[in-house]
C-alpha cells in the first residue's frame, strides 16, 4: 500500500528538483583579473550594444561579480611597533655584517705588515668576507625596505583618515557588499539623442545630442526603462525579470558605487587629489556652468565614462541609512520618501563628487543637474 505513495512522492521531489537546479555561481573578480578575460571565463560578452533605431545606440560594458567596501571607512591605525622592529633589526645586521667584515679585514692587514709580506689571499679567508659582506648587503636592504614600508603605509593611513573626515555622516558605517552576479552598465550616462529616440522629447536644458540628458526625474527615468524594455529584444533572458522589473532598469545604489571604484578605495576613482578629480569630470571647477559631452575625460578600469561629475544618476534605491554588517546582492527597499542620486555634477565641488557620496531627492524633482544610466543584468550561465 505504502510503495505506490512513495514512487509518486520520490517521481514529484525529482521533477522539482530538476526545475529548481542552481546556477552555477559566477566567478568574483580579484580586482586584478583584465575584463576580458573574466568575460571569457564566464562565458559572457564583454560588451553589448542596444539598437534604438535611427542610428542611435547605446553600449553597455560587462561588470563583474565581486566583493568591495561600500561607504568610507575609518582607518585602523598604523601598528609602527611592528615595522621599528623590523628596522633595528636591519640595522644590526648591518652593523654585525660591517663590523665582521672590518674585522677580517684589518686582521689580514695587520698579519701582513707583521709578516713584512703582500696581503695574502685564501678560499677561507674570502668566503668569511663575502659572508659578512652579504650579511651586512642584507641587513641595509630589510632596512631600506622596513623604512619604505612604514612610509607608504603612513601615507595610506593619512590618505584613508583624510577620507573618513571628509565623509558625511550618512556615507556610514562602510560594510562589506558582495555582488554575486554580473551585470552591463551603460558605458555613457544616458544622452539626449537617446532619450529623444524612445521618449520622443528631450526635457533638458542644455541642448546637444551628446549631451546628457538631464531635468528628468527618477520617475522619468523609470519610465525610460520601461519603453526601452518592452522595444528591445535580446537585453535579457526574458523581457522582464521577477516581479515585473524591466530588463532595462537603473542600476542600485551598490552596483553604481562598485562600478564606480571599479577596484579603487580612493576618493575617486582616479585617486585622491582634486587634479585626480579634474582628469575624470566635469564639475564646478570645470564646467564652465554647463554639462559637457558624455565621453570627454578618462574612463575607469571597467570602462564607464563620467562616473563623477557632469549629472547626478539616479539609482533604484529609496534612501535610507546604512545597516551595519555585511550584505549580499542588496535588495532595493519598497518605500521610502527620496531616491538615491550618485556621482556629483558640473554644478557641484569635489567632496559632492565622490565615489562613496549619497545625494538623494524627491522622485518628482526634475533639475538641470540630474540624469540617469542604464543597468542590465547579466544572463544565467
Amino acid at each position: 500500500m505504502c510503495r505506490p505513495l512513495a514512487c509518486l512522492f520520490l517521481t514529484c521531489a525529482l521533477a522539482c528538483g530538476a526545475d529548481a537546479q542552481p546556477q552555477a555561481a559566477f566567478p568574483l573578480w580579484d580586482g586584478q583579473e583584465a575584463i576580458e578575460q573574466y568575460a571569457r571565463r564566464t562565458n559572457l560578452p564583454p560588451t553589448k550594444r542596444l539598437d534604438l533605431g535611427n542610428g542611435v545606440c547605446l553600449e553597455l560594458v560587462l561588470i563583474p561579480a565581486g566583493k568591495f567596501v561600500m561607504g568610507t571607512p575609518e582607518p585602523q591605525p598604523v601598528d609602527e611597533e611592528v615595522f621599528h622592529k623590523k628596522i633595528v633589526a636591519g640595522k644590526a645586521l648591518l652593523a654585525a655584517g660591517c663590523g665582521i667584515l672590518l674585522v677580517l679585514v684589518g686582521f689580514a692587514i695587520l698579519r701582513a705588515i707583521r709578516q713584512k709580506r703582500r696581503f695574502q689571499y685564501s678560499l677561507r679567508r674570502f668566503m668569511a668576507m663575502a659572508f659578512a659582506a652579504s650579511l651586512g648587503v642584507l641587513g641595509g636592504m630589510h632596512w631600506w625596505h622596513s623604512t619604505k614600508a612604514l612610509s607608504q603605509v603612513r601615507a595610506e593611513y593619512a590618505a584613508a583618515l583624510a577620507r573618513y573626515r571628509r565623509a558625511y555622516d550618512w556615507e556610514k558605517p562602510a560594510h562589506e557588499v558582495t555582488l554575486t552576479r554580473p551585470f552591463y552598465m551603460a558605458k555613457f550616462t544616458t544622452t539626449q539623442e537617446q532619450y529623444q529616440q524612445v521618449m520622443g522629447t528631450n526635457p533638458s536644458n542644455f541642448k546637444g545630442p551628446k549631451l546628457p540628458v538631464e531635468t528628468v526625474s527618477w520617475d522619468d527615468a523609470q519610465e525610460f526603462c520601461k519603453k526601452l524594455s518592452e522595444r528591445t529584444a535580446g537585453v535579457s533572458p526574458a523581457r522582464t525579470q521577477a516581479g515585473g522589473t524591466p530588463a532595462v532598469r537603473l542600476p542600485t545604489e551598490a552596483e553604481r558605487e562598485y562600478a564606480c571604484r571599479a577596484g579603487t578605495k580612493t576618493t575617486y576613482y582616479s585617486g585622491d587629489k582634486e587634479a585626480d578629480l579634474a582628469r575624470v569630470a566635469w564639475y564646478e571647477a570645470n564646467s564652465g556652468g554647463s554639462t559637457h559631452p558624455v565621453g570627454q575625460k578618462e574612463p575607469n578600469a571597467f570602462g564607464l565614462y563620467d562616473m563623477h561629475g557632469n549629472v547626478w544618476e539616479w539609482c533604484a534605491d529609496w534612501y535610507g541609512e546604512y545597516a551595519a554588517g555585511a550584505a549580499t546582492n542588496p535588495v532595493v527597499q519598497a518605500a521610502g520618501n527620496d531616491h538615491v542620486l550618485r556621482g556629483g555634477s558640473w554644478y557641484d565641488g569635489p567632496r559632492h563628487c565622490r565615489s562613496a557620496h549619497r545625494g538623494w531627492s524627491d522622485p518628482g524633482d526634475r533639475f538641470m543637474s540630474f540624469g540617469f544610466r542604464l543597468a542590465v543584468l547579466a544572463g544565467p550561465r
